[in-house]
């Protein structure tokens, strides 16, 4: 069976050259040969002002069931919490307790797709997760709540273990694409309190638990960040061309 995204011809996602494909294997029932199973395109979302979401594929749980494609046909669905569509929901679902049990149950894996516009800058944010993140294309800063800052390369990646930061992409002009496999993390504990996943936008103020906005920011809030990097960073790391 051949993928069903294979031959397409949609033109580039936010300007860019081409779009992202994601192909999915599985088994032929008759052979048991590995084969390319049908899949969707990517589901895109445009997050304002920093660029276009898209999931690549979820679990709901670690180990996933593969069984019976328990996992594809989940994925497949419309209605699923791990359904193809749910293109800015970036855990799924994190760490519960399990009040029956007193024993915390994991959530499952996650894989985005990042691909920022130029210059964009993301908010302050994190997820209670443990997370590979590489960036694939363009150049992007990686930006912690300490100030620290890393410049990734095309090919460079980040670990990164349940940690505030932000993107920003290094180039005014030129798109970056950043993939980020999200992995459930066991509840806790920074300075006695439990680390919980928290959103801080132009006031700088933190909003907690707010689902599906890990990205979202505005032009107006892009453009301030730009004015308050300092002289001698912008004169260090100029935005690349």
């Amino acid at each position: 069976m051949s993928p069903s995204n294979q031959e397409s011809s949609k033109e580039g996602i936010a300007g860019l050259a081409y779009p992202v494909k994601r192909y999915i294997t599985g088994h032929d029932l008759n052979t048991g040969e590995s084969i390319y199973t049908d899949a969707p395109e990517l589901c895109t979302a445009e997050v304002p002002g920093f660029g276009i979401a898209s999931r690549s594929y979820a679990t709901l749980k670690l180990p996933t069931e593969l069984a019976d494609d328990q996992d594809l046909k989940a994925h497949l669905s419309q209605d699923s919490p791990t359904s193809y569509t749910r293109s800015t929901e970036f855990l799924v679902p994190s760490s519960e307790l399990n009040t029956q049990t007193g024993q915390f149950e994991l959530g499952g894996a996650n894989v985005i797709n990042l691909d920022i516009d130029p210059g964009a800058v993301g908010h302050m944010h994190r997820t209670v997760s443990l997370d590979i993140s590489t960036c694939v294309m363009g150049e992007v800063y990686h930006e912690l709540d300490s100030g620290q800052k890393v410049l990734l390369k095309a090919g460079d990646h980040i670990v990164q273990r349940a940690t505030m930061h932000r993107w920003i992409n290094a180039s005014k002009t030129h798109h970056a694409r950043v993939i980020a496999v999200l992995l459930p993390c066991a509840p806790f504990k920074v300075k006695g309190q439990y680390v919980t996943e928290e959103h801080r936008f132009g006031t700088g103020k933190p909003h907690c638990n707010s689902r599906g906005r890990a990205l979202h920011t505005n032009r107006h809030y892009q453009e301030w960040i730009w004015q308050q990097l300092p002289v001698d960073f912008l004169e260090q790391h100029q935005p690349r061309t």
